[in-house]
């Protein structure tokens, strides 16, 4: 699979070592098969990595994984990380005349900023870690330092006690959903909770151990019973027949063969109109897992749920990828609704997403909004719906619905 490693070494001669992984979430191997996912890694690489550095020595690992050793002699690996990082880690590769998207991900393990490494197998292990920290956060690039291989190791401590958890650990805290004008709440979005050890636990914290080990599926279908069983009983309570509960899917859960009649079986079963759960999905993984991700929506619009895109300004921004499919409702990102209130060109960019929105016939909801300035810039640039800590923070059930 290529030229021996040099472990053992000194690597003074090496400006980083990077551990290079393409598909790193067989998003492209799941949509298209692993044949031409394998052919479009080998085609970046060839094609947009090794001009970067003709010095460099690239090390194939397997079909989908690369060692590089940056050459002192070129400088530092920045070119590398460049890169990666354009487009946000999802790259355009042309595949027999089709363009496809292809992410990449690399740690980066860089001499000056490990000076205490002088063997070339400890840096490799760093650059190994640095890959590790980079799938673990789904970011595109990650930099090893001192604290990298403790932060893998706490992973996996992290999934080998989710792998202990049971069903009852994971439970759903609620954040309203509201009409900007007179801010009654409309609807409420999901949010699960792991309380372990007198702790309660974001998902940042542990939904990518869990999703590295498959326990994303199950836990994640425990979530959507009690989200719509919920709505059928404490939401509809207190707020009606017309209010709505919206879960988070993962890639992993649009990857299950049943996610479509498991949520379907559910709706039924709870006597709820499926037009009241919203299904979130994130705006990268709709675009990066391609036909895959569009089957499993296209599954769920027909049961009649509302699609709902979220995070739109997070990830890439290809607004006609969001018009081909079948989305209800577009949930504007924090990072740009934080500053519609004094930023003119953020503003900007939300007032081109509420265009195409209500041109499509889509509802806005703006995600975020903190303050009342943020608030009054939301209902200017005519926002259907609202959500943030203005509103309220995500609290239990019981705290939410029977007040």
């Amino acid at each position: 699979m290529g030229e021996p490693s040099r472990g053992g070494q000194d690597c003074a001669s090496e400006a980083a070592i990077i551990s290079f992984c393409a598909d790193p979430f067989h998003r492209a191997a799941t949509a298209y098969g692993h044949p031409t996912s394998a052919t479009m890694a080998e085609r970046f690489v060839e094609r947009v990595l090794k001009p970067l550095s003709p010095n460099s020595r690239f090390e194939r690992r397997s079909d989908l994984e690369w060692l590089i050793s940056v050459s002192a002699v070129d400088g530092t690996p920045d070119a590398f990380v460049t890169a990666s990082r354009v487009r946000s880690g999802a790259h355009p590769v042309d595949v027999d005349g089709q363009t496809t998207f292809l992410d990449v991900c690399m740690g980066v393990a860089a001499r000056d900023q490990l000076p205490e490494v002088t063997d070339r197998v400890d840096l490799v292990q760093c650059a190994d870690a640095a890959l590790c920290m980079a799938l673990i956060r789904q970011h595109h690039v990650v930099f090893a330092d001192a604290e990298t291989l403790p932060l893998v190791r706490e992973h996996v401590e992290i999934g080998n006690r989710l792998a202990e958890a049971k069903p009852e650990d994971f439970r759903l805290h609620y954040q309203a959903i509201v009409r900007p004008d007179d801010r009654k709440p409309v609807g409420f979005e999901s949010l699960l909770r792991w309380y372990v050890d007198s702790e309660v636990l974001t998902p940042q914290t542990f939904l990518p151990a869990a999703q590295a080990t498959s326990l994303i599926v199950p836990i994640g279908q425990h979530a959507i019973g009690t989200a719509i069983r919920t709505l059928a009983g404490e939401i509809t309570t207190a707020f009606g027949d017309d209010a709505f509960v919206s879960v988070n899917l993962s890639a992993q859960q649009l990857w299950a063969d049943d996610i479509v009649t498991h949520i379907d079986e559910l709706i039924e079963a709870n006597s709820v109109a499926p037009q009241r759960v919203w299904i979130e999905v994130r705006e990268d993984e709709v675009i990066k897992l391609g036909s895959a991700a569009a089957t499993a929506i296209e599954g769920l619009d027909e049961l009649g749920c509302t699609i709902c895109i979220d995070d739109l300004g997070a990830g890439y921004s290809a607004l006609r990828y969001v018009r081909d499919l079948p989305v209800d409702v577009v949930k504007v990102d924090r990072s740009l609704i934080s500053g519609v209130a004094g930023d003119a060109s953020d503003r900007a960019v939300v007032q081109a997403i509420c265009d195409m929105a209500r041109a499509s016939g889509m509802t806005t909801l703006a995600e975020g909004v903190e303050t009342e300035e943020m608030l009054s810039a939301v209902v200017e640039l005519g926002f259907d719906l609202a959500q943030g800590y203005l509103f309220g923070r995500p609290e239990p059930a019981s705290s939410v619905f029977t007040r």
